[in-house]
């Protein structure tokens, strides 16, 4: 191909004309690792800093083209320009692993903290390469700078599991509570890490990393050490709801250990993560320890009926245990979460406890209609078996969403409960003979509708002037 590239040239095509996508044929031919060819257009007199798009630098730095990215930065390439995500070349080389490039790079007058995006320390410690991330700390004085993400290096290394860097960064008096971000406790506590903490045992600061790690007898040692334990993410978690959240039991008890507050966080609570995670004796263990048991999320619901939503029944009877109010919360409420997943056993024990069968979720539906709504017809039928209403519910209604899951023989159990309210509305004399016997005929009528129509078209809301909630055959 070079000495096509060399006759196109001679016949005065345009050497630093751009694709659709803003590059240079120069940077094409190294994105590609078509040495050659670049060397061609660089005789032919390309730009080594045209093109609005990609810059050739960066390219050259991606594929670890050493010579290459020695040879443009002498012709003059801008060695801190950078490219549409704000990453320089340096940037660029670690973020792809190409160490060789990246001293070419640094040889080059590199800007160690270049660049409006991914920084190269960011990078580097993304890839864990220890030794370069010496290099760069040794070069710089921004060892907590965020990056785009508001994550320290630190924060990187830890999210990558690349612990030989996260140690090289904490001797270089990288921050354990720095970054407007994700928090490396945190990202610490997500991933579980364990090992590191032993190499880190007398570091300034090492607490957090220690609490971070799960280890308990280092949380201990490092306990007066000042970390802030209770510190809250982005989200308003603190480590403790994270470590809870990821799983890490061990890192949990650590936290504990170090005097984690149980009710901690402006965002998620503590009791909720281990409530949906089914860890029933740390469930136990907040509540023994003041947790409020029926703090609400974000989303208005208790931790027991966080537990039933993930289908958690251990977790939720032990938050029943601990008090748990079974009519608690101003969203999703526990009979409603009980209802949704089919747990039969469940909306007994929580319909024996609690007078309200009938109460509404934020979607104006009744246990009954929720139950319908995800097909659990034994957990229906329990909740009908209560007393659930056939008709309550400000929003959608039993029988037609029932109808609407094509739920055959729960559209006659819940027809006959209506019938069943007539005739006894009839015994007490509130109902004349002719509206029962009329209601039952509508009734009759249905039964064929339902063997011999769509389901959805059986029935209908009762016209004006009719009881709210009944139905009539379409």
């Amino acid at each position: 191909m070079v000495e096509m590239v060399r006759e196109l040239v001679e016949k005065s095509a345009e050497v630093d004309a751009e694709d659709g996508e803003g590059r240079t044929a120069l940077t094409v031919a190294l994105a590609f690792g078509q040495e050659a060819v670049a060397r061609a257009l660089l005789e032919a007199g390309a730009g080594v800093n045209a093109g609005t798009g990609r810059r050739p630098f960066h390219a050259a730095a991606e594929k670890g083209m050493v010579e290459m990215v020695r040879e443009l930065a002498g012709k003059g390439a801008e060695v801190d320009a950078e490219d549409g995500e704000g990453r320089t070349a340096l940037t660029v080389a670690l973020a792809f692993g190409q160490e060789a490039a990246a001293r070419a790079l640094l040889e080059a007058g590199a800007g160690v903290n270049a660049g409006t995006g991914q920084r190269p320390l960011h990078a580097a410690a993304m890839k864990g390469m220890e030794e370069m991330v010496r290099e760069l700390v040794e070069k710089s004085t921004e060892v907590d700078a965020e990056d785009g993400e508001r994550r320290t290096a630190l924060t990187v290394a830890l999210a990558f599991g690349q612990e030989a860097a996260a140690r090289a960064l904490l001797e270089a008096g990288a921050g354990v509570n720095a970054g407007t971000g994700r928090r490396p406790l945190h990202m610490a506590a997500e991933r579980g890490l364990v090992e590191m903490v032993e190499a880190l045992r007398m570091l300034p600061g090492a607490w957090f990393v220690a609490a971070e790690e799960g280890m308990e007898e280092m949380v201990r040692e490092l306990v007066g050490k000042g970390a802030e334990v209770d510190a809250e993410d982005g989200e308003g978690r603190t480590a403790l709801t994270v470590a809870l959240a990821f799983g890490q039991e061990a890192v949990a008890r650590a936290l504990l250990e170090a005097g984690a507050g149980v009710n901690a966080g402006t965002g998620r609570r503590p009791f909720h993560a281990a409530a949906e995670k089914g860890m029933v004796e740390m469930v136990r263990e907040l509540a023994g320890k003041g947790a409020e048991v029926d703090a609400e999320d974000g989303e208005g619901r208790t931790a027991l009926t966080v537990a039933l939503a993930f289908g958690q029944e251990a977790a939720a009877r032990a938050l029943l245990e601990a008090g748990a109010g079974v009519n608690a919360g101003t969203g999703q409420r526990p009979l409603h979460a009980a209802a949704m997943k089919g747990m039969e056993e469940m909306v007994r024990e929580l319909v024996e406890k609690s007078t309200e069968v009938d109460a509404e979720d934020g979607e104006r539906r009744t246990a009954l209609t929720v139950a319908l709504a995800f097909g659990q017809e034994a957990a229906a039928r329990a909740l009908l078996e209560a007393g659930a209403g056939v008709n309550a519910g400000t929003g959608r209604r039993p029988l037609h969403m029932a109808a609407e899951r094509g739920l055959v023989e729960m559209v006659r159990e819940l027809v006959g409960k209506v019938v069943d309210k007539k005739l006894a509305l009839f015994e007490r004399g509130v109902l004349k003979a002719g509206d029962v016997l009329h209601f039952v005929l509508r009734g009759a009528v249905l039964e064929v509708a339902l063997n011999d129509s769509p389901f959805e078209e059986a029935f209908t809301e009762l016209p004006a002037g009719g009881e709210a909630g009944e139905w009539v055959v379409a």
